[in-house]
């Protein structure tokens, strides 16, 4: 499979319209056919693929929270498009994407310029069962963005660019396949605290109910002491993403202030119930750590 799709992109689409649409209905179909079959191990498939250096933490207050309904779930919206090549991807083989952000007319936007010390452009990919995560930032090439991509696990994977313009937050979506053996993984279970790379991460126990503003407390330790001198990421104390199970559809949220010594607050808007991963991310020591957590939303 992963033969004929290397080819496929060798040759260009040469095919007509109907013809293309049916080689990728296929495609699906097939990865999704393996899914009974043996896969890798289970438990979330993470990277340190960011190490970006801010000057100094930046709080950013009282803005208004994002909403995680329908975020992410197509790769257009406010008349923008996104575009990227390839469309698959050898399991663990690295390969250069291009993406291009188009406007209605198919042009390129200007260059993107980010906000509150961060990256014009988030590129945050995650399995669909939400096991695999990856986190990156793609560098202008001429009129398009590139980055340098390994995805580890097989399976579809959903590819979010997540940015902003003349102060509009856009997310646009779109899948990503990776052909090969596929076991779905279930979500872990709800719960309010995991350990990861020595860190002991605890999430303040709390009702979420949709519709409602959320503050979602972190607090981080290591043996036994809350962690002294966490460092900026991405300009601010920590980095959140949640993606929601059913439909991943996408929620960014940042930090608020906080003074508490090894302690991440964020605050969020969950629009719609349901179950949903959260992926935390957090810098000491100059590492990039990345936890994830399940928790429910109630109507």
């Amino acid at each position: 499979m992963t033969r004929r799709a290397d080819d496929r992109q060798g040759r260009g689409w040469t095919r007509t319209p109907l013809a293309r649409l049916a080689a990728f209905a296929i495609l699906i179909a097939v990865l999704a056919g393996v899914a009974g079959l043996a896969g890798r191990a289970s438990g979330l498939e993470v990277e340190e693929s960011d190490r970006h250096d801010g000057a100094a933490m930046t709080a950013h207050g009282e803005e208004a929270p994002a909403s995680a309904d329908g975020n992410g779930l197509s790769d257009a919206a406010g008349g923008l498009r996104l575009r990227f090549e390839p469309a698959a991807l050898e399991r663990g083989v690295s390969r250069r994407l291009t993406l291009a952000i188009v406007d209605p007319v198919g042009k390129p936007i200007k260059p993107l310029q980010g906000e509150h010390g961060e990256p014009p452009l988030h590129l945050i990919l995650v399995r669909r069962d939400l096991s695999g995560y990856r986190h990156l930032h793609p560098q202008r090439s001429g009129e398009s963005y590139v980055v340098d991509l390994t995805l580890p696990l097989s399976g579809i994977w959903r590819a979010y660019a997540d940015f902003e313009i003349d102060g509009q937050k856009i997310v646009l979506g779109r899948d990503l396949f990776v052909p090969g053996d596929f076991t779905p993984q279930p979500l872990p279970p709800v719960t309010g605290a995991t350990r990861i790379g020595g860190y002991d991460i605890e999430r303040a126990r709390q009702d979420l109910r949709a519709g409602g503003e959320a503050t979602l407390r972190f607090r981080i330790g290591r043996a036994g002491v809350p962690v002294d001198g966490l460092q900026p990421y991405l300009g601010a104390a920590g980095h959140l993403v949640a993606i929601r199970e059913n439909d991943l559809a996408y929620l960014h949220v940042h930090p608020l202030e906080s003074s508490a010594t090894g302690r991440i607050d964020f605050r969020a808007d969950f629009a719609q119930p349901g179950r949903y991963a959260l992926f935390l991310q957090f810098k000491h020591e100059g590492r990039v750590q990345t936890a994830r957590f399940t928790v429910e939303v109630a109507r």
